[in-house]
Formats: structure tokens, sequence, C-alpha cells
């Protein structure tokens, strides 16, 4: 009985103290509240992501979701820049010659060129795959030296960093 009394008064506690976190957190949270909240925001954000992409042609998937993903991630309107960042193998899928891959990655290239997003890819690595510059697609927006200072700068600056 005494133990029974005990975990009930743990419990009340807990539940207490979810109460006090919740209202301070203004409310429960709702479905949709994310992309709601983005648009009644009417201005951006203050956040700031690079997707380091180092995965190649072996892996489909993941490079067109790190592409979609840099896009969706700055259309929320929860940041300020997003940036896809290109090296490795990576550099790849973004070769118009390189025809062992589906259309539509040009296509989500593209999207995520005009969403805003930066597309930076790494001179080194397109140097080691032999990738001349005026074979990427078009939704590259600059080459960079070396994708490993470039991404150290950008972490110095602040952004949160997702690899793929």
């Amino acid at each position: 009985m005494h133990r029974n009394r005990w975990i009930a008064g743990i419990v009340a506690g807990m539940m207490v103290a979810l109460g006090g976190l919740v209202a301070m957190a203004g409310g429960a949270p709702q479905a949709g509240t994310v992309e709601k909240g983005a648009a009644d925001r009417g201005s951006k954000g203050h956040g700031k992501m690079v997707f380091a992409l180092t995965t190649g042609l072996e892996d489909l998937q993941s490079v067109n979701m790190a592409i979609r993903h840099s896009a969706m991630a700055l259309k929320s309107g929860y940041l300020d820049d997003s940036v896809l960042l290109v090296y490795g193998r990576a550099v790849q899928a973004f070769s118009k010659e390189i025809t062992a891959k589906p259309p539509q990655i040009a296509a989500f290239v593209k999207e995520a060129h005009e969403a805003g997003v930066r597309v930076v890819i790494c001179a080194e690595a397109m140097k080691r795959f032999h990738i001349p510059r005026e074979d990427l697609e078009s939704g590259v927006s600059e080459v960079v030296p070396n994708s490993i200072v470039t991404l150290a700068e950008l972490v110095s600056k602040g952004y949160q960093v997702v690899k793929y």
C-alpha cells in the first residue's frame, strides 16, 4: 500500500512538472504547427544549415534526399541560408555528362537552386573525377577550391551540418 502511494506521488509530481513545461512552451504542440508557423511569421528564421553530400551514384536515394531536403529546409521559412555542399564521389551526380543517373536529379538541382539553395561543388573532387566546370548541372551556384575548408568556414559561421 505504501509503495502504491509513493508511485502515485511520483506520477502526480511528473504530471505537474510536465504541465509546467507545456505552459512555458505556450501550449501543447498541434499537428501542422511547423508549416503553419513558418507561413504565419512572414519572415525568415535565423538558422543556417549546410547539407554535406559525399554519397555518390552508388546511393541515388541519398543524393536525391540531400538535394530535396536542402530546398525543403529553406522553403520552411526557418532558415536564413541553406547550402548543399557537394564533394567526394557525389560530384559525379552533378555532371551533365554522366548518364547513369535518373533525369530527376538535374530537375531537383535546378529546383533547389531556384528555391535559393546555394549548391556548392568542390573543385578538388571535380579534378579527381575528371569533371570540367562546363559539364556541371545548371543549378550549381559555385565551385570552391576545397570543400573541407568551405565546410569549416560555414561551421565557424554557425551553420548546422547534415551529412548524407
